[in-house]
């Protein structure tokens, strides 16, 4: 019984001695397997592309008459008349309104009288030196009055020439007091209503012409100088589905830091005044190389990275690797 006790506690024994062999091993093999081990850094490659030919943008804007009017008249006065209605379609010379100003029409007719009275003194003088130049040729009348009747009628024919002058000024006021459509429209707004007074140069309707719209917008300072007159654009409705071509028909400078820019329709578009369009550009672009966000983009969000060349080598883990830049991990 004894013996069986002491034959057991030696076999613990043993056993941990071989335990504590087997740990105080485990480094030297830890350390001999670790000698084999690739302790070169880790790469992730990522394809560079080069960029392509053009860019496309969009932007929004508003459909509007290429052509827009807000006639006035040249003088003030009161609206006698008002001859057309919101929304009516009008057409080339077709009268709009009529003002009353009461101190244009005197003034035709008196330059209308002084034309008549001239008229009637240089026919009294082309009689007369006709008669002078014939008493004059039997030698009863003196040179001297044959020439200053000449005079007086060379006199009166240029006083005439001035009296139709004001005539013709006259007559065009009056004219003027008859607003008339200068294109083909329909009209927009109504901004008078008749009796009331209109200063000069105070627009007194709005007139929207038909032949064709265009769209106007804005662009950032840089892009504005890419664009030039005449590039190709497409015009999509917002409500409604459809894509229409149209062309950059002008390019404004910036007056803050946006530049305008005026798109045409085509005659085939089907687009209104109005409407609110989404305006798509092709911009040609430079020849670049693009590097995909991955290859540029700290995962952990501590330390920005930065790009390096073959020239500088790495830069915060970021390095360039035959075919593409990679990220060293």
């Amino acid at each position: 019984m004894r013996h069986s006790r002491k034959a057991g506690m030696a076999m613990a024994a043993l056993g941990l001695l071989t335990l504590l062999g087997g740990c105080d091993g485990a480094p030297a093999a830890s350390q001999a397997a670790n000698g084999s081990v690739d302790t070169r850094a880790v790469v992730r490659v990522s394809e560079v592309r080069s960029s392509a030919a053009e860019e496309r943008l969009r932007f929004p804007g508003i459909v509007r008459p290429r052509d827009r009017v807000s006639p006035a008249f040249l003088h003030a006065g009161v609206l006698r008349e008002r001859l057309v209605v919101r929304g009516q379609r009008v057409e080339e010379g077709e009268p709009l309104a009529r003002l009353h100003n009461p101190a244009l029409a005197p003034v035709l007719v008196g330059a209308e009288g002084r034309v008549r009275e001239l008229d009637a003194h240089l026919a009294r003088l082309g009689r007369n030196v006709e008669r002078a130049r014939a008493l004059r040729e039997r030698n009863l009348v003196a040179q001297e009055e044959l020439d200053r009747l000449v005079s007086e009628r060379e006199a009166t024919a240029q006083a005439r020439e001035q009296a139709v002058a004001s005539r013709t000024e006259a007559r065009a006021q009056v004219d003027e007091m008859t607003l008339r459509a200068p294109f083909a429209a329909d009209v927009a707004d109504l901004f008078m209503e008749p009796g009331d007074f209109v200063a000069a140069g105070v627009p007194v309707l709005a007139l929207s012409g038909v032949d064709g719209v265009e769209v106007t917008i804005r662009v950032p300072v840089m892009l504005g100088a890419r664009l030039d007159a005449g590039m190709e654009a497409q015009v999509s409705p917002a409500l409604h589905e459809g894509r229409f071509p149209g062309h950059i028909s002008s390019v404004g400078r910036a007056d803050t830091t946006l530049v305008p820019v005026v798109v045409t329709l085509d005659s085939t578009s089907r687009l209104s005044p109005g409407e609110s369009v989404q305006v798509h550009l092709s911009v040609p672009m430079a020849p670049s190389l693009q590097v995909p966000l991955s290859a540029v983009q700290d995962p952990g969000g501590h330390v920005p990275m930065c790009l390096s060349s073959p020239m500088t080598g790495p830069c915060n883990g970021f390095r360039w690797r035959r075919g593409g830049w990679g990220t060293t991990g």
